[in-house]
């Protein structure tokens, strides 16, 4: 590898961070944010509201696997840019709406470019190309990103809301996200290569040199670590999304104001800065299979807590998700490097996508019809606890192949 005073993939690192940033906090983070101005404009119950969501989950479920192995074989760059203009677009569309029935479509057409392609689908794949040694910890801190946006998004969409009602606000929020996100995607560079350099760690040959499984989609789905993986990832990641896209209403419910279930999202966000960074660092030293464990557990414990009453539970249950939100990115990350190689990273995720995503498609729904029935979230809560305990009996079954272990 070239010696350089400074690494160029550091940056495409700090662009990881960045874009992750803006997509999620402005997109899952905030959608409970959003749902509640447009819900009450529109008389909408907690189902209908959730259903941006699945409509946006839908679509990224069709769209993954061509994203994904896009993501191999073209620019990573283009895909980022396109995903630039689509998120703030997106937003000003949502203040045009006239009817319930727009949102999702909006969410399915726009919102679902922009979180795959700012998300971790392109960002781990950008890392994964750019760091064979140290990936782990990339893309822990790369993942931090998206806590920073859940931090900062949602109590500046709030406060736009209140301070200039809501169609206002969601044109002054997509003209600060195309600010701000499109310049910082036309910085990327695609694969180190491109520099002439290797990956951070490489000494001879290239990271892809060690990428002995040759993971195509026939093989993917005869592998039992793919299916392993992907039904325990689909299981947390449905549940967070549920417990995001319900939170505001859920905390209204349980007496609180907006403003302080805003602050909850936060508080999610700022405790999955800290889950990042540490899972992130050990993640290169640990059994991965036990880092997604404590995941699992302190989900469970966050949803143990949504059960209790009053706002001490209700943010201690917010630092416990918090935490758990920090373990999953950078974990799954690192373990399907870990399994399937960089070089087909984008190809796996992009296959993993339509499995995982179907949960987080029926989760937030799901979530307010029971609300809608019974009065309470309880029931939902319950049955989320229920699943994560059974993925977390999956956990053992996760072994590393052979061909990989030599490679």
């Amino acid at each position: 590898m070239k010696t350089q005073r400074f690494f160029p993939g550091w940056w495409m690192l700090g662009i990881a961070f960045f874009v992750q940033m803006i997509g999620s906090g402005t997109i899952m983070y905030s959608y409970s944010v959003v749902a509640v101005p447009l819900g009450t404009e529109f008389q909408a119950s907690r189902m209908v509201m959730m259903f941006g969501l699945t409509a946006m989950s839908l679509t990224s479920t069709l769209t993954s696997p061509l994203l994904g192995r896009a993501l191999d074989r073209y620019s990573i760059r283009l895909l980022m840019v396109v995903a630039a203009l689509a998120l703030p677009l997106g937003y000003f569309l949502l203040s045009l709406v006239t009817a319930i029935w727009q949102v999702p479509v909006i969410y399915a057409v726009c919102m679902s470019i922009a979180t795959l392609m700012l998300g971790p689908l392109a960002a781990s794949t950008l890392l994964a190309r750019w760091f064979q040694s140290k990936l782990g910890l990339a893309m822990g801190i790369a993942a931090v990103g998206t806590s920073a946006g859940g931090f900062l998004f949602p109590p500046l969409i709030e406060w736009l809301i209140e301070t200039y009602e809501w169609r206002t606000a969601f044109r002054l929020l997509a003209a600060l996200i195309l600010v701000g996100v499109l310049p910082a995607t036309l910085l990327v560079v695609n694969r180190p290569q491109d520099r002439g350099l290797q990956p951070y760690g490489a000494l001879d040959a290239p990271a892809q040199a060690h990428d002995a499984t040759g993971a195509t989609a026939p093989s993917l789905l005869k592998s039992r670590n793919f299916w392993m993986v992907a039904i325990v990832i689909s299981v947390l990641f449905g549940v967070y999304t549920a417990l995001l896209g319900n939170l505001v209403p859920f905390a209204i419910g349980a007496g609180v104001s907006k403003e302080q279930g805003a602050l909850l999202i936060s508080i999610i966000a700022a405790c999955g800065v800290a889950g990042k960074l540490v899972f992130g660092a050990v993640a290169d030293r640990i059994d991965l299979r036990a880092g997604l464990a404590v995941a699992i557990a302190l989900l469970v414990a966050g949803l143990a807590c949504f059960l209790g009453e009053g706002l001490t539970a209700l943010v201690a249950g917010s630092v416990a998700v918090g935490l758990a939100a920090g373990g999953m990115l950078p974990v799954w990350g690192a373990m399907l490097a870990w399994l399937f190689g960089a070089a087909n990273y984008g190809r796996v995720m992009g296959q993993m996508n339509p499995v995982i995503i179907p949960m987080s498609l029926v989760a937030p729904p799901l979530a307010g019809a029971i609300y809608d029935r019974t009065g309470s979230y309880n029931a939902a809560f319950i049955l989320f606890i229920v699943l994560l305990a059974l993925s977390l009996l999956l956990l053992p079954a996760i072994r590393r192949s052979p061909q990989a272990q030599a490679a």
